[in-house]
């Protein structure tokens, strides 16, 4: 009799194929914003910081060193009569197309000898940036690039050392400045690709120049004037400008030599001397205003016609300290100024609204202007009389 066998097996096939995934483009071409402010009158004392400039409201720096903005840079000029022109001003342009291929092996190098250039501008582009993995996925892709300068046949500078991450399939396009000191007058460019070309159908990590421009900047210095340059991507903010603020010490104003305007202290006995310094008293502001030839009484009045030692005694009343209302021992100066003018006014009123910040009235007679007021000292000096300021 036949033994019976048992025949087992198992159906056969292969699993479920995979989809292969494509990372969505992450490239943008990035536009930027240059804006240049007139933030008034110079000279201030200066001071700025990327700490207290803000865009919309927000510093471009944190205490802690951390950036809230990325890709800025901005310049800073006092407004002193001697200052200095800034670069990346509108000028003059000459682009020339270039539309070279890049590689690791072969860097793109450039001599320019037109001493009146003030930057060259480079033009990047990558046609399609991808890495496609064995799996069939489509990601993004990260290509490493310098830019250096060598000027006078010296030693080369590396200005730009940064790199480009993500993918695109449509194209992706960037631009650098470079400066040109002008201490030179021969100059060489030089841009490498420091990542390795891959040579392979599966990623796309072509990098072209497509043209550099040779830049001639408006070399306009607006003595007298502080300025603000600043250049960021607009795209952080959808592509408009947001307001631009500033919070530092503003314009340095005559104050006497023995004052010290910091501590609010005055040494020894006033010989009646000025010097330069910034000062939020108002006493000394309002001086200022009189005296000034370009945007005060200057040029139709002298300091003659101002009493500086009624004003000086002023001064020294506005500096006394005098509880902050805060609670505790903390003080704070009895009266100080801190005005932004913007708007144009005749003469009387400015004068008439300055001097009421230290509860003076103004009003002309005699060929001079004079103040009023009833100020009580700290040693019980009564200042009960007319003040010619």
């Amino acid at each position: 009799m036949a033994t019976a066998t048992a025949i087992r097996g198992r159906k056969g096939g292969s699993s479920s194929s995979r989809t292969p995934v494509e990372q969505p483009d992450d490239l943008q071409s990035i536009a930027k914003a240059k804006v240049l402010i007139a933030l008034g009158e110079g000279e201030w004392a200066g001071g700025l910081t990327a700490q207290n400039i803000y865009l919309d409201g927000t510093p471009l720096q944190n205490p802690d060193g951390s950036n809230n903005f990325s890709g800025v840079t901005w310049d800073f000029r006092s407004g002193t009569q001697a200052q200095t022109y800034i670069q990346g001003l509108p000028g003059s342009n000459n682009e020339i197309n270039v539309g070279t291929e890049v590689k690791s092996t072969s860097a793109w190098t450039r001599t320019f000898t037109n001493t009146q250039l003030s930057a060259v501008r480079l033009r990047l582009k990558w046609p399609a940036l991808f890495n496609q993995k064995d799996n069939g996925d489509l990601v993004g892709y990260s290509i490493n690039y310098v830019i250096e300068r060598q000027t006078d046949g010296g030693t080369w500078q590396t200005v730009v050392d940064t790199s480009v991450t993500g993918k695109t399939t449509t194209g992706y396009e960037r631009s650098h400045r470079i400066d040109l000191p002008q201490s030179g007058s021969t100059w060489t460019l030089r841009l490498r690709k420091v990542t390795a070309d891959a040579n392979s159908a599966k990623i796309g990590d072509a990098m072209m120049l497509q043209s550099f421009t040779e830049v001639i900047d408006a070399k306009l210095r607006y003595p007298n004037t502080v300025l603000l340059y600043i250049e960021f991507d607009s795209s952080q903010f959808n592509g408009s400008i947001p307001p631009v603020s500033v919070d530092t010490k503003m314009r340095i104003v005559r104050v006497p030599d023995n004052y010290d305007p910091i501590n609010r202290t005055y040494s020894g006995i006033w010989q009646g001397g000025f010097k330069w310094a910034w000062t939020d008293n108002p006493a000394w502001i309002f001086y200022d205003i009189v005296v000034s030839e370009r945007f005060g009484l200057g040029d139709r009045l002298t300091a003659a016609n101002i009493d500086k030692w009624t004003l000086y005694q002023v001064a020294q009343y506005c500096d006394q300290p005098v509880p902050d209302g805060r609670g505790g021992n903390g003080t704070e100066p009895r009266y100080i100024c801190n005005v932004y003018v913007q708007n144009r006014n005749d003469a009387y009123t400015v004068l008439r609204d300055f001097a009421a910040i230290f509860r003076g009235m103004t009003y002309w007679g005699g060929d001079q202007i004079f103040c009023s007021g009833r100020y009580a000292s700290r040693r019980g000096l009564q200042l009960h009389k007319r003040e010619r300021c």
